[in-house]
This record gives structure tokens, C-alpha cells and sequence, in this order.
């Protein structure tokens, strides 16, 4: 029986109840055969998606591997779960065939070229270099170069990104040949060529979902995506380069704007070009239109969150200044309804708008708000970007944890204007976990391993961002250098953590703006514009 053959009488098994169990084994999976539909997925790029497990309106339901590799073949969304409930997805590996982050080797320089080794399926036709046969294949033309340090197994912290024009480039014996732009030391690299067009595993407004014992090698845009949620909860959850030097070409778990209890427990992350976890709610502008009324709306602030509004009716809108972040009043909501991919409609009793509001203002859905996270016992080592984020929750603990990131260990933003990632954190508490070497990267946009920095345009004397953050107990393992910094934070304690001094990674100070306020030269704990703080039993600080 050939691949295809067996993939369809898989996708057509019988359930057994409520369970499909898959005979252990290896399966190869087609875009023949698969649904096709248009999905909107947040922070991944919009699009007609071909879904192989397309699980739709499912109760107390167990999709369960029997830890089978599933090989998906083409530009294939493995899983998406919709409408979900008590919905399981255990014991799988998923990899791809084809690379939507390429290996390559700088064999030769000569003449202003440079020629490269490239690793997987790839051709050169007309100047230009193609990895599929489909009209996605490199969309934005662009190929991006990240050198890459085989004895440490992650990207070089000294050497830049090196983009280059996917035109007018040569083909000679196997060898391709781009404008020479790369540092001297380059030798070995990935190249991302992909948009987030094909991410792993994606749970789209589902309540009590756990994934368990899953494994994920490679995707195009997030490992696993969350968004809409209620109880999310990734156990075992490993995101791992296989074959290749890379694993997914962006996060490996993204969360938005999910409610009730968010479990991240014994995961492994790594070799992810973005963050390992991000967990966010939104901002968006409010808005109204004439004629015939007033018309109220929120609007899409950020081209990946488009077709995506958690806003219920029964909720309640936040509402602050962009510049400011600074919330002035709230509003009950009586109604919603989609309009586009673009807006949401929302109904609610326009006396109770406060005077303060002006178009445009930004809103925040405040049940999004109001999760508890607790992220315990996981690994994290992201090639690029930071290691956790975490905003617009209601209390997040992060124990037991080990971080070794290009970026800030663990990042806690709030962010009205660029990404809109809502929003304060009201409880925070970091403990047991093991920084090694976080933020190492020389470019980067911030400087110390652990980053309380929300986006806030103009600081309003006398308001707090963010609520309580507890740092406790934490071993650092760096060069000399600003460890931890808190902005905005109305209660702040850093307490019996230790560091250990170590050379492994120089600390190269910033020469660009970014997300600090520290110098060089400041002290390992650091705050600004915060209320209460404390600072005690740090070794070696």
C-alpha cells in the first residue's frame, strides 16, 4: 500500500467512541485528500490552510497516536482543532519533509560571490531560488541568512543576519551562488525562506484541551498555536530540531488571548527562530463610523491578528491612551458580531462611554485578562528572540525552569501600538529557575535576562503598569553584567537569588535603542518608575 493509499484509509478509520486510536508506525501524510480552508491564525500569516486532522465541534474526545511519526509532505497544516471541547492530542511526532528552514554551508567566495551548499529539496530557475513548486514558495522574495555555530548548536551571537534578493542568483554544480554580504567567520547557516504559513498544531476557540506527549521537528510559522481558549494545558510538549540545525521557523507555543488555566509543564523548546512561549491578550483601537448612527467597532491593529476578537457579549472593554497605557474607564458589552477579518461590532449602552474617549482609543478585552498561568519544570532554548513572554494575565508563576536564550530570558511587556500584546500582569511570581547565559546575543533589543519593560510612549507619574512581581531564588549564570530590570511595577522584590560569574558569552553593551533603561555600567537589579521594591540576599549581585 503506497503512502497516499494509507493516508486515506486513516483520515476514514471508524471512531471508537470517543477515542482514534492510530496503530503505532510511521505515516506519511499528502495535501490529496485534505480539507482546504481559509483560517485566520494569530500572529501566523492568513490563508487557505490544507488540514490534514481537521477536528471540528468535538466533545470528550482523544486523538491518540500510540507515538507514531506522522511525516507530512508539501505546505500541510497538520492539526487544527475548532470549537473543541475535553479535547486530548497525545503520543505524536510531527516533521516534515520539505524545509521551511533551509541548512547551508559557505563552501567558496570568490569574485564578490559567495556559493553555498544548501541542504533539502531546492532548485534554481531563472535567477531565483525556489524550495516548493507552489505559488507561497518565498513569497516575500527575500532570503534571510543566520549564522550558525555547530559546536554550540544555536545561532552566532557576533555575527549579524544577512538578507538577501532572491534574483539574479547563480547555479554552478550543485552550488548556489548569492552576492558576497557575509562577515568573515561565516561558514555554516540556516536560511529562512518561509512567511507562518504552515504551523504545527492549532486550537482555535476550545475549552479543557490538553496535549500531551507530542513532539514537534519542524513548522512554518508556530509549533503549537492556542487562540480563544479556555484551559490550555502542554505537558510533555517538545519542540526539537530533527535532521536539521533548525526546528520551527518562528514560536513554539504561542497563547492568545486564552481564559481559566494555562499549564505549561515538563516541555523542552528549542532551536525555534522567535520566542519558545509566548502568552499575550490584545489591544485594539475602538473606533465608531456615521452615517446613521454611531456604529462602534474594534479594529485589527496588527496584520497577524486579523479574524481574531475574543470580545464576547457580557464582557468588558478597558480603555486607555496609546501613548500613556493608562486605563480611564470600561464598558459593558450587550453584543458583538464579526464583520470582517477587519472588524468586530460591538453593542453597549453609549452613556457608559467615559468623556475621556476619542476615536481610536485603545480597548482590551478584560476577561482575556484575567488567566492564570503556571509554566513549571520546562526547558527553553530558542535560537533566536526570548525565552518566555507572558502579558495580559492574571497571575503567572514560572518555576523550576532552565533558560538559555538569544534574548531576554523572560520578557513581560504590554504593548498598545506596534504587536498590540496586552496587557498587565497582576501577579508575578519567578522562582527556582536557571538563567544560563540569557540575552547573550550582541544585537539584540534587550540587555538584561530578565526584562519587566512595558511599551509605554509617556510615563505618567504615580502609575503602575504592572502589579506584583516576585523574583526568588534564582541562580544567573552570566558575565558581569544588568541582570534584571522592572519598569513601571508597583510592588518589586528580588530576593536570594545567586550568581555565577562566567566568561562562556561576552557582554557586548547596546549601541541602539531597545526594550531597557540600564547602562553598562548599572547594578545586577535595576528598577524605573515603580513603587515599592525590595532587594536582599542576592549572592553575588
Amino acid at each position: 500500500m503506497d503512502g497516499y493509499e494509507r493516508q486515506k484509509e486513516l483520515l476514514s478509520a471508524p471512531v471508537s467512541g470517543s477515542n482514534l486510536v492510530i496503530p503505532q508506525g510511521k505515516y506519511d501524510f499528502y495535501p490529496d485528500g485534505c480539507t482546504q480552508r481559509y483560517c485566520y491564525f494569530s500572529n501566523n500569516d492568513e490563508g487557505v490552510k490544507t488540514i490534514v486532522f481537521d477536528l471540528n465541534d468535538l466533545a470528550d474526545f482523544t486523538l491518540d497516536g500510540s507515538n507514531s511519526e506522522f511525516l507530512f509532505h508539501g505546505r500541510i497544516s497538520p492539526i487544527v482543532a475548532t470549537n473543541c471541547r475535553n479535547l486530548t492530542i497525545k503520543n505524536i511526532t510531527i516533521d516534515f519533509e520539505d524545509s521551511f528552514v533551509s541548512d547551508a554551508d559557505l563552501v567558496k567566495r570568490a569574485d564578490g560571490i559567495a556559493w553555498f551548499k544548501i541542504f533539502g529539496k531546492h532548485s534554481v530557475d531563472g535567477g531565483k531560488l525556489h524550495f516548493s513548486d507552489d505559488f507561497f514558495d518565498n513569497l516575500d522574495g527575500v532570503l534571510r541568512f543566520f549564522s550558525y555555530n555547530k559546536k554550540r548548536a544555536e545561532l552566532d551571537c557576533e555575527l549579524p543576519m544577512v538578507a538577501i534578493e532572491n534574483r539574479d542568483l547563480l547555479y554552478e554544480n550543485d552550488f548556489v551562488g548569492v552576492p558576497d554580504k557575509f562577515p568573515d567567520g561565516a561558514e555554516n547557516f540556516v536560511i529562512k525562506h518561509e512567511l507562518r504559513l504552515c504551523p504545527g498544531i492549532v486550537f482555535d476557540s476550545c475549552e479543557n484541551i490538553i496535549l500531551e506527549n507530542v513532539k514537534i521537528h519542524h513548522a512554518a510559522g508556530m509549533g503549537v498555536l492556542a487562540q480563544c481558549c479556555r484551559n490550555v494545558t502542554l505537558q510533555k510538549v517538545e519542540v526539537s530540531p530533527r535532521d536539521r540545525r533548525c526546528s520551527v521557523s518562528d514560536d513554539a507555543i504561542h497563547i492568545v488571548e486564552c481564559r481559566g488555566e494555562i499549564v505549561v509543564k515538563e516541555c523542552d523548546l528549542s532551536g525555534t527562530l522567535d520566542d519558545s512561549i509566548n502568552i499575550h491578550g490584545i489591544y485594539r483601537p475602538l473606533k465608531y463610523r456615521i452615517p446613521g448612527g454611531k456604529f462602534y467597532y474594534l479594529d485589527t491593529g496588527h496584520y497577524q491578528q486579523a479574524g481574531l476578537c475574543g470580545a464576547l457579549p457580557g464582557d468588558t472593554l478597558e480603555l486607555c491612551k496609546a501613548d500613556t497605557s493608562v486605563p480611564y474607564g470600561s464598558i459593558k458589552l450587550t453584543d458583538t458580531k464579526v464583520i470582517n477579518k477587519c472588524y468586530t461590532k460591538v453593542v453597549f449602552d453609549e452613556s457608559s462611554l467615559p468623556p475621556e474617549y476619542e476615536w481610536g482609543d485603545i480597548a482590551r478585552v478584560v476577561e482575556c485578562g484575567e488567566a492564570v498561568v503556571k509554566i513549571e519544570n520546562s526547558k527553553f532554548k530558542p535560537f533566536r528572540g526570548r525565552g518566555i513572554l507572558v502579558s495580559g494575565v492574571k497571575e503567572a508563576l514560572i518555576r523550576g525552569c532552565e533558560i538559555h536564550s538569544f534574548g531576554a530570558g523572560i520578557f513581560v511587556s504590554g504593548d498598545p501600538r506596534f504587536w498590540y500584546e496586552s496587557g498587565p500582569v497582576k501577579k508575578l511570581n519567578i522562582e527556582d529557575n536557571t538563567f544560563n547565559n540569557c540575552c547573550y546575543d550582541n544585537r539584540g533589543a534587550t540587555r538584561e535576562a530578565i526584562c519587566i519593560f512595558p511599551e509605554i510612549a509617556k510615563e505618567t507619574p504615580g502609575f503602575r503598569y504592572h502589579g506584583t512581581i516576585v523574583v526568588k531564588s534564582n541562580h544567573f549564570i552570566s558575565a558581569p553584567r544588568p541582570l534584571i530590570s522592572m519598569l513601571s511595577v508597583e510592588n518589586a522584590t528580588v530576593c536570594d537569588n545567586k550568581l555565577t560569574l562566567d566568561a562562556t558569552y561576552k557582554f557586548s553593551p547596546k549601541n541602539k535603542d531597545g526594550y531597557y533603561f540600564t547602562t553598562p555600567d548599572s547594578p545586577a537589579v535595576n528598577f524605573r518608575n515603580c513603587g515599592k521594591t525590595s532587594v536582599d540576599g542576592n549572592k553575588g549581585f
